[in-house]
Order: C-alpha cells, then structure tokens, then sequence
C-alpha cells in the first residue's frame, strides 16, 4: 500500500515547523492552517484536563495499646528470638577483636607507606 504523503510537507519533531533546503522555517499561521490544526485536535502530552484519581477510602485509626500489654508483646516476641549460646557469643567476639588487630596494623602499614612516599616527593625528612 503506497503511502500517501502529507500535503503541508514534512514536518519535524517539534509539530510546527517544516524542513525546507534543511532550514527550519516557521508555519504560517493562515486561517487554513488554524482549522487544519483545529480539527487534528490538542496536541500530543497537551491534555487540558487531567483526570482526577478518586480518594482512597478513610483508614480507621489503630487500636491503641495500653503499657501492659505493649510489654507482654515485647516478652511473647523475646522468646521466639533464638539467641546464641555462650560459646557462640565469645568465638564471635574472639573474632572481632582479631579482626580489629588486622586492620588497625593494615591501617598503620599503608600509613607508613604513604608517610614515606610524601617525605621522598616533598623532600622532608631525608
């Protein structure tokens, strides 16, 4: 099916101007053309109303909860938790003070370095 070529001409992107000898040229704004425009109706992403979104309905307000039976829910909650056994706690904490060590003597070796490396740039200290 051939297609049929548009009788204003080429337009570009930005809807009413043409490309002429590729100089953009501005539309004349003729009667013609209003009715023209008129009658394709708005343009793209111009709505002149925007459609309104109904209200979600009223969320009840939350029961509240007295102190008492806050903190039976923090207990009821506390024995469900499965805490480790002191042999799992002190191996992890054993682990991190190990841990603290490597790095603060990794820390301190690359402070060396970079100590030695700005003296020998700077010429200080040598």
């Amino acid at each position: 099916m051939p297609s049929v070529p548009d009788p204003q001409g080429p337009r570009t992107a930005i809807g009413g101007s043409r490309s002429l000898f590729g100089l953009k040229c501005a539309m004349a704004s003729n009667e013609a053309t209003k009715k023209a425009d008129a009658a394709r109706g708005p343009a793209r992403g111009t709505s002149s109303t925007s459609p309104q979104r109904p209200t979600p309905p009223a969320r009840p307000a939350p029961k509240r909860t007295g102190p008492l039976e806050f903190f039976g829910e923090v207990r009821d909650e506390a024995r469900k938790v499965t805490w480790p056994t002191r042999k799992e706690t002190t191996i992890t904490t054993m682990m991190v003070f190990i841990m603290v060590v490597i790095a603060s003597l990794f820390f301190v070796a690359v402070d060396q370095v970079l100590r030695v490396g700005v003296g020998l740039i700077l010429g200080i200290g040598a």
